[in-house]
């Protein structure tokens, strides 16, 4: 089975048990009042997988999105706020791995299971680098 194959699914991210979300939110550039509702916000994260076409959509109080991709496969991704990155996704060690390259700082994001959770790991590669970490729980 594969790593996307492994997280398909609907998780429930779990505020509790974020690890230095402000300061990762404040590295890539996130305005201070958007920071406070992502900190607060109940959401939801669903993983679908259709042959070599992988989605995952994030439902959220304030907005919600999704994006459908192929791994190994560069593409032109926008994030709120209107920042468009270079993203590809790949498997690497168990993990999916998400790179983004763009202004003002480059970022990776790894999400893998542990135990019966998924954790997601976040870096800004700003000077210094920024991590932070979120668990979800199956719902």
């Amino acid at each position: 089975m594969s790593v996307a194959q492994s997280l398909v699914g609907t998780w429930k991210i779990d505020n509790s048990e974020s690890e230095n979300l402000e300061a990762y939110l404040q590295a890539i550039g996130m305005k201070d009042d958007m920071i406070e509702r992502a900190i607060q916000s109940e959401v939801e994260v669903e993983w679908k997988v259709e042959g070599d076409q992988i989605t995952q959509f994030i439902r959220a109080p304030v907005k919600s999105h999704s994006v459908t991709f192929t791994l190994n496969s560069p593409f032109d991704e926008t994030l709120q706020g209107g920042k468009v990155f270079e993203t590809t996704y790949t498997e690497e060690d168990g993990k999916l791995v998400k790179r983004q390259i763009g202004s003002p700082y480059n970022c990776t994001c790894s999400t893998e299971l542990i135990g019966d959770q998924l954790v997601e790991t976040r870096t800004c590669e700003s000077s210094p680098p920024v991590s932070s970490v979120r668990k979800m729980n199956r719902v």
